[in-house]
């Protein structure tokens, strides 16, 4: 057995890190790339410092090395949350900006991809949630599906991270009659969305987009 890899794939906005305010605290680790305030009441009481669940970092060696870290020594820990994380490569491509060549492309591949080598290692009690933004493919001007957003074809010419992934969510928000919206997960193939998980873990397309739920649901089709 191994650790468990996920994907949260959706637009700012679509409800991806607010779904983290049902994940009980006590047990999860959140690793926020891009630095920005998590979107729920009381997310700094809950993940700081102090408490040792809460890290900004953007480098994806670093990241690689934390993981390691919190599997061996904090047992408690059973959820780490990877916020924002198609910036790990973005952030890159900015400070790397003057160099030229392709090397730099090859090297962002290399260490994306060990970081997701080095995820399925960690205890088998320990689900990783990696959150990131989409990409849309377009044929003939019209969106014909998404995908998940990379640093470009360089990076998508070397490494395919959906192929890295055996769950990946998509957020889907439906409009109510009365103006509200409705935050859902998608959990397999709907529509243009290329959601994925393994066969029978969900019974229906969507669900809320609360991630304990996920947590819970995939425990329970494996143990």
């Amino acid at each position: 057995m191994a650790s468990k890899l996920i994907g949260i794939v959706g637009s700012t906005g679509t409800g991806k890190s607010t779904s983290i305010k049902h994940l009980n605290p006590e047990e999860t680790y959140i690793i926020n790339v891009a630095k920005k305030e998590l979107p729920f009441k009381g997310s700094e009481a809950l993940y700081n410092a102090d408490k040792k669940n809460y890290r900004e970092v953007d480098d994806a060696v670093e990241i690689t090395r934390l993981l390691q870290n919190i599997s061996q020594k904090a047992p408690h820990i059973k959820n780490i949350v990877i916020e924002d994380s198609n910036y790990i490569m973005g952030f890159n491509i900015v400070a790397r900006a003057t160099e030229v060549g392709f090397t730099k492309f090859s090297i962002m591949a290399r260490d994306m991809v060990a970081l997701f080598q080095e995820a399925r290692k960690l205890r088998d009690d320990l689900k990783v949630f990696y959150f990131t933004h989409p990409e849309t493919i377009e044929e003939g001007g019209e969106v014909t599906g998404y995908k998940i957003k990379t640093a470009g074809k360089l990076i998508d010419n070397q490494i395919v991270l959906e192929g890295l992934l055996t769950i990946c969510l998509y957020t889907f928000v439906e409009e109510n009659k009365d103006g509200t919206c409705t935050y859902n997960f998608v959990t397999n193939r709907y529509k243009k969305f290329p959601a994925k998980s393994p066969d029978g873990m969900f019974t229906d397309i969507k669900i809320p987009n609360n991630l304990q739920t996920v947590v819970n649901t995939i425990d329970e089709y494996y143990k």
